[in-house]
């Protein structure tokens, strides 16, 4: 048998040369052996390509293409998909993570100068897979189809049209019709699935093609081909596999751990891997109060909103992208390592690394004045740092560099810790200066405390109820199904099926029973919204508070406005239940009585007209009882947002676990390989 596999390798091997391929790329490709942390982000980049393709390929199984049914699709990807969640979670948190990796291994490259000669080239396909990375989270991004997807690409789309004469076709032409539309949609996702992951492959495959036709650096900046033995390998070189390869099992599985904590316990990263907008389906009649891109992209934002004028802020906003391509041309020093390079490329560093960050921090948040001169600043030093680099790094002074690479860590663990808490409050004492609000969480007033419980069976059924007593005729639960929430409930089919389902429905059907929409338009002037996902779209303090805060307002339609959500276009639907709450003078207090202080001085915010709420005309329930009832229909509607939650959570649980168990079989493994490396 071992004759006839043998005789097949030989065979297959005689006509691909699949073990030349294999030795030329791992199993004799000799990589310094003083590889340190910063080496790990390479191969973490190419575990993320691989989790973003093998997951885009399962959910593009499930997922439509159409401005109509998109956004419908995700949640069922996310609802009825047997863990189809599993499957988003691990995409969209791959999306940030892909950028977190590839930003730390350029940063690297800044570190060590791997974009000196002679690997010029490395760095070029390194930046065209930026851009093509850019390209593919930009229109991937617009998939899910909620109002930040739709606004944001409006917002980027809308750029090219300050382009002189072709602008506006450009633009047209982009979007394939005159507005955003499904046409837009489905061309970006024929990008997303087909050309773009072609082109990031090919650009992959040829910047590790270059890699080890010259050789990888290392912290030194030492060229390790110039010292060799009798056989022609490298003194201070080592086998990329099996040592590297087992050595960055460790780092992986370190990845893994985070990677899925965030999968687990926090996919939304509080709403910059999910932002909390996006869990509204794409409105182009509804525009956020405050649009931005996502994190990864916020950086050359700023750069774009930090120049006045539209035309020079799309030049800029391309130029801090396209200098990139120019810094093996820049860097002038005698030496690639940052460890012997002189005080000037260090200062310049970090101080280009916190503007860097300054500016990621600054495109998240809605501009001020103070905010606008701060990201000019950092544009200035992001600039600088580029255009002034041929100067500083052949005028300072550097250190001799070793023949042969050295194996004692460079900075080492503690200076290490104290560059990055040097570089971390210079971004954050500036970002401190001028980030300082005064916009309480729940508009007017602070949000109450609301913890969910999940596991309170009667609190989901309370709410359930409430829901169906007092919501249901005017907003729907469109993205949820009657089965599941009765399974998850603990609720009879047949008892579901008497007291819940009222439109003759299949008890399988979604919970779509609300009033149609043209006639609550009528109504209302604007159809109620969808209740599914408003607890991830606000968050459940926030509709706890809304929910309590109602007091009487002649002056708006419907008598009554509301503290958290000034001028309510709705009426108090649970008036019969809380009565009536009118203003009182007084500092301002949320429903529960907190009194609320100035969140500049510390001190009680003055009198206002409106400070704290008095019920005047008693409804059917006491306070506490009505806070009950509030509570848990806001519990209820946590759990209709997500109704995977806890089984995510307890999952979760076991991978940690698994994953921790699994480190230290990894770090036995690498030690024995190691003990003799030297």
């Amino acid at each position: 048998m071992s004759k006839m596999l043998m005789g097949l390798v030989d065979w297959v091997d005689a006509r691909l040369p699949i073990v030349r391929a294999w030795d030329t790329h791992m199993g004799k490709y000799y990589a310094p052996k003083n590889f340190n942390f910063w080496y790990y982000f390479g191969v973490l980049s190419l575990l993320v390509l691989v989790n973003q393709l093998l997951t885009g390929i399962w959910l593009t199984m499930n997922y439509t293409p159409t401005a109509e049914g998109a956004f419908a699709s995700v949640e069922y990807i996310m609802r009825d998909v047997d863990y189809g969640w599993i499957l988003r979670y691990m995409h969209s948190t791959g999306a940030s993570a892909f950028f977190i990796v590839v930003y730390l291994h350029m940063f690297r490259a800044l570190l060590y100068g791997s974009y000196q000669k002679p690997r010029e080239l490395i760095w070029l396909f390194g930046m065209m897979i930026f851009l093509a990375l850019m390209a593919e989270a930009f229109v991937g991004y617009v998939l899910p189809w909620g109002q930040m997807s739709y606004w944001g690409a409006q917002v980027i789309i809308s750029l090219f049209s300050a382009i002189p004469v072709i602008g506006d076709p450009l633009v047209e032409w982009i979007r394939g019709d005159y507005l955003i539309s499904g046409i837009t949609l489905n061309r970006f996702f024929a990008l997303h699935v087909v050309a773009l992951p072609i082109v990031l492959l090919a650009l992959v495959v040829l910047h590790i093609l270059a890699l080890h036709e010259v050789g990888s650096n290392n912290p030194d900046g030492v060229d390790i081909k110039k010292k060799k033995d009798e056989n022609g390998v490298p003194l201070d070189g080592i086998q990329f596999h099996p040592y590297y390869s087992v050595h960055d099992i460790q780092a992986i599985v370190v990845f893994l751990f985070a990677f899925c904590g965030i999968i687990f316990f926090a996919p939304e990263m509080g709403g910059y891997f999910l932002e909390f907008a996006n869990f509204e389906v794409a409105d182009g009649l509804k525009t956020p109060a405050h649009i931005a891109p996502v994190w990864y992209f916020t950086p050359f934002y700023s750069v774009l909103r930090a120049v006045p004028d539209k035309l020079l802020g799309f030049i800029a906003f391309g130029a801090s992208v396209v200098i990139l391509f120019l810094l093996p041309w820049l860097d002038r020093s005698p030496v690639r390592s940052i460890r012997y390079k002189g005080t000037a490329s260090k200062v310049m560093l970090v101080v280009f690394t916190a503007a860097f960050i300054i500016l990621g921090v600054l495109g998240v948040k809605s501009p001020t004045p103070a905010r606008t001169l701060l990201a000019q600043i950092c544009t200035v030093i992001y600039f600088g740092f580029f255009i002034l680099m041929p100067i500083w790094t052949s005028m300072e002074k550097t250190k001799p560099v070793p023949e042969r690479v050295t194996m004692d860590g460079g900075m080492g663990f503690w200076k290490s810790v104290g560059a990055f808490f040097l570089i971390m409050a210079l971004a954050i004492i500036p970002l401190k200066a001028v980030g300082a609000e005064s916009e309480f969480a729940c508009g007017t007033i602070e949000c109450d405390a609301f913890e969910a419980n999940l596991e309170d069976k009667a609190s989901l059924q309370s709410g359930l109820n409430t829901y169906m007593n007092y919501c249901m005729g005017c907003h729907s639960l469109q993205y949820s199904r009657y089965i599941r929430v009765a399974d998850d409930l603990g609720i009879p089919h047949d008892i579901m099926a008497e007291n819940v389902i009222y439109d003759d429905a299949n008890i399988g059907a979604l919970m779509d029973n609300a009033m149609p929409k043209p006639l609550a338009k009528k109504w209302f002037g604007a159809a109620p919204p969808d209740l599914t996902l408003v607890a991830r779209a606000r968050n459940p303090e926030w509709l706890y508070t809304y929910l309590r805060t109602f007091y009487k307002d002649e002056t708006r339609p419907y008598g009554v406005n509301n503290k958290v959500f000034p001028a309510v276009g709705m009426p108090h639907v649970f008036l019969e239940l809380q009565g009536m709450q009118e203003c009182a003078m007084g500092p301002v207090r949320a429903a529960n009585g907190g009194i609320k202080r100035d969140p500049l001085t510390g001190e009680d915010i003055l009198e206002q007209e409106c400070g704290s709420l008095v019920v005047t005309d008693a409804g059917s329930q006491s306070p506490e009882e009505f806070d009950k009832t509030v509570y848990d229909l806001v519990n209820f509607l946590e759990y209709v947002a997500e109704p995977m939650q806890q089984d995510r959570k307890r999952i979760g649980i076991y991978v940690l676990f698994f994953l921790a168990i699994f480190f230290v079989f990894a770090w036995l493994l690498n030690r024995e390989y190691w003990k003799d490396v030297h």
